[in-house]
């Protein structure tokens, strides 16, 4: 499938469900220099095939980035500079980012920065990085804080679900990106998302084909909203003691349903809450909120954050909200230990609804 995609006043043409060998078939490649940017493990993966796909007559160079998602950051923005500080400026370059959602916004960011002459394209390899490849935004991080932000699509990008590795907890991270599309956008969506994918079997042996064309439209018109969902609940843990004994994509699972929770909470809009916990946890969610994180320390953190700026979007129902929030250190506390109460009460249950 291939359509056109607008943000930020811009458009990018999307493929999926097509290789990225039938794509470039397909196209032709003007460019004489081809930079490719990616991670480290899709450098081992994939280097001698995507060297078969281009011309012999064209340069190809390749940039290896750490396999960190935030890989977009300052240090490795000064090694890309200085990498092709040393290249022919006369060229056309085609700069294609393969890899994660820090690959994605590096190149991206590059692409609209650079002083040299270049079309962007972007091989995302996993929901999430393709997430990031549709928001029209590309930034930069120091010590996993944005510092420098450009409005930017590439001219295309393509999602190979050939090339696509993610099992395991790469698909429940992956999961979580169609879950925050379902919270903020549409109730139904969440439910076809429950029906469909109700147990972590059906999650692992089904593929997410099926839900792209939904997520994407949602990204269209959402796309900011759906992506901060739960990121200042989620950065509250980076400033509480204790906040390094969850992984990152913990930080935000909990996050988003601590956001979630507050909402509901502040909103009183009807929704199972406990029994969507109870599916998370047959999924194979991590859903436990850390003993050794206190209560009052967590709330402290997000107070933090809402101080630097930050705020949350409060959901007026599940697929609607407009209104940011600055949350009430009050409510703040009331919500944690309502959800550590819920935790406690759901290990075991079961049900039918969300």
């Amino acid at each position: 499938m291939e359509f056109t995609y607008a943000k930020n006043d811009q458009e990018t043409t999307i493929t999926y469900g097509k290789t990225f060998a039938s794509q470039l078939r397909a196209t032709t490649v003007k460019a004489t220099h081809v930079f490719l940017i990616t991670n480290q493990r899709y450098y081992d993966w994939f280097a001698d095939k995507f060297i078969q796909f281009f011309d012999e007559g064209q340069e190809i160079d390749w940039f290896i980035c750490k396999n960190d998602a935030h890989c977009n950051n300052m240090n490795e923005l000064e090694s890309l500079l200085t990498f092709i500080a040393d290249f022919d400026q006369q060229q056309d370059f085609l700069f294609l980012g393969i890899g994660n959602e820090g690959v994605i916004q590096l190149t991206s960011f590059l692409h609209s920065t650079s002083v040299l002459t270049s079309t962007c394209w972007l091989l995302p390899l996993s929901v999430r990085a393709l997430s990031k490849s549709l928001l029209g935004d590309a930034e930069i991080e120091l010590s996993n804080h944005p510092v420098l932000k450009n409005t930017v699509l590439p001219e295309q990008i393509i999602y190979d679900h050939t090339l696509i590795t993610d099992h395991g907890d790469g698909k429940l991270v992956d999961f979580l990106i169609f879950i925050r599309c379902g919270i903020v956008r549409s109730h139904d969506y969440l439910r076809v998302l429950f029906k469909n994918y109700n147990d972590r079997s059906k999650l692992n042996q089904q593929s997410f084909a099926a839900l792209l064309n939904e997520m994407i439209h949602y990204y269209e018109i959402d796309g900011q909203k759906i992506d901060q969902f739960g990121t200042l609940f989620e950065h509250g843990f980076s400033e509480a003691a204790n906040g390094h004994l969850l992984s990152r994509n913990m930080k935000r699972l909990l996050g988003c349903l601590l956001q979630l929770l507050w909402a509901q909470k502040i909103s009183g809009f009807s929704f199972h809450y406990k029994n969507f916990v109870i599916w998370l946890i047959h999924l194979g969610f991590p859903v436990d909120f850390p003993e050794q994180i206190l209560t009052s320390d967590y709330v402290e953190g997000i107070l933090t954050c809402v101080d630097r700026g930050e705020r949350a979007l409060l959901l007026s129902e599940i697929g609607n909200g407009d209104q940011l929030e600055k949350p009430k250190a009050e409510d703040l506390l009331q919500t944690v230990e309502q959800y550590r109460r819920i935790i406690n009460e759901i290990r075991g249950q079961n049900d039918d609804n969300i």
